[in-house]
């Protein structure tokens, strides 16, 4: 249940780096305002309960003292009007005990407090405090009902006789503090908006920078990454573009001299073959051309996996349909039938012999190594697969990956004759990562191994 929960949260937090930092500060500022909210709410209560009731004690207050200063007569008179005002006395000649109010009670023991400040300390006093919810509503507020405090106060006069006063007062704050709530937000809201402002500035020179590296293993010669932003990301965009020069150059300088080297190998591959030509002895001359042919046809397939390294080939539409109807047709005219399932909705944006020589390829293995092949196309939004199966041995799982390596064959595991330079699994992974895609092996359950190739939709 905790790794459930754990994992819950986990997928909340968002992946990206621009995401955490605006919901670190957007988080931050909710905590405060939070906490600011639940003091001030502590205080409030107590703030409003003295709002509404200082004008009750300062009432009372004048009418003890009113009632001090009349003979018994008048006081009646008094009690009178005061009741008219809202305030009912109650003259009492015989004698009372005025009582503490409970500790715990808060109102009672403020509004205590508050008597006592304008009488004097001496006044002995009893209070009680009610609180009063009406059935309407508080215009403006959050569906807060009306509320009074009902006030019974009992007070001792000079003379020794005794007073009740009873009278309420409405409250006059809501108990919510609707304008700093409005303010907390509008704070909030600002405070959002700046912060996803000064976030993406912070961070949109990391995001080139990610998007460069994924695209270098892409292109080589990209344009360098713009060197601008915080100092700290200035230093990383210009450790990059020194990084992706000296590869560029790498790259291209081993190119260049594979590519002479190739080109220097002919001429004496050329005066070998017409040199055994010349032979007498047929079997003799037979094994010469052998293995010229296979010196030759090692440093062409050397020379396209180089090429493969240095692919510079633009994107452009390509007919998805149409190049795998091509292949079908070329290999049924070597006697070779391919089944062909599934069709691609839209033209993909991609290197057009990148993808037949990857695709190539694979049919080559495929061909050569097994029968019933299959090409299954499955297009989606995001990307297209196409997966060339057959029928054929396989290849041991703890193998699957290492087949990728230049010059790694497996004649052994998949036929018992020779198996090329073993290079064509890897000139077609290093097209599909040229176009933002791989190339991944599989053991099929039933028997064969399943080539996908698997490229993004607007690499």
């Amino acid at each position: 249940m905790g790794e459930g929960m754990y994992g819950g949260l986990r997928r909340l937090v968002p992946d990206s780096l621009f995401g955490r930092i605006a919901l670190t500060f957007i988080g931050v500022l909710v905590l405060t305002m939070g906490i600011t909210l639940f003091v001030q709410m502590l205080d409030r209560e107590a703030s409003v309960f003295r709002a509404s009731a200082g004008p009750a004690a300062r009432r009372v207050v004048d009418l003890i003292k009113l009632l001090d200063r009349l003979p018994p007569a008048q006081r009646v008179e008094l009690a009178e009007i005061a009741e008219a005002q809202g305030v009912k006395i109650e003259l009492i000649t015989a004698p009372q005990a005025a009582t503490a109010p409970d500790p715990d009670d808060d109102d009672a023991v403020a509004m205590l407090g508050m008597l006592k400040d304008r009488i004097g300390p001496d006044r002995t006093l009893g209070v009680h405090v009610t609180r009063k919810v009406g059935d309407t509503t508080v215009p403006g507020t959050m569906g807060e009902r009306t509320e009074r405090f009902a006030f019974n106060v009992l007070a001792r006069l000079d003379d020794g006789s005794w007073a009740r006063f009873a009278l309420e007062e409405p409250r006059r704050l809501p108990r919510w503090p609707t304008r700093v709530v409005q303010n907390l937000a509008v704070m909030l809201i600002v405070v959002a908006i700046l912060s996803f402002v000064v976030v993406r500035w912070v961070t949109r020179p990391l995001k080139g920078l990610a998007e460069a590296a994924d695209e270098l293993g892409r292109d080589i010669d990209r344009p360098p990454v713009p060197e601008s932003g915080p100092q700290e990301v200035r230093r990383a965009a210009r450790a990059f573009n020194t990084m992706q020069e000296r590869l560029g150059r790498y790259v291209h300088t081993r190119t260049a001299i594979l590519a002479a080297m190739s080109h220097d190998l002919k001429t004496p591959i050329t005066r070998l073959r017409l040199r055994a030509e010349l032979l007498e002895d047929t079997a003799l001359r037979e094994k010469f051309l052998r293995d010229l042919d296979e010196m030759q046809r090692m440093v062409g397939t050397t020379l396209d996996y180089m090429r493969g390294l240095d692919d510079r080939e633009p994107l452009s539409p390509i007919d998805v349909d149409a190049l795998v109807e091509a292949l079908r047709a070329d290999a049924e005219e070597l006697g070779h039938p391919i089944a062909v399932t599934g069709t691609v909705h839209t033209p993909f944006a991609g290197k057009p012999l990148g993808l037949r020589r990857i695709l190539q390829n694979l049919l080559d293995n495929a061909l050569h190594y097994a029968r019933d092949v299959e090409i299954a196309v499955d297009d989606k939004p995001d990307r297209l697969t196409i997966a060339v199966r057959d029928r054929g041995p396989g290849i041991p799982g703890d193998l699957l990956d290492k087949v990728f390596e230049p010059f790694h064959r497996l004649e052994g595991s998949r036929n018992q004759g020779t198996g090329g330079t073993g290079l064509g699994l890897s000139i077609a992974r290093n097209l599909a990562q040229a176009m933002g895609g791989d190339v991944t092996l599989s053991n099929r359950a039933e028997g064969g191994l399943d080539a996908r190739v698997v490229l993004p939709r607007g690499a």
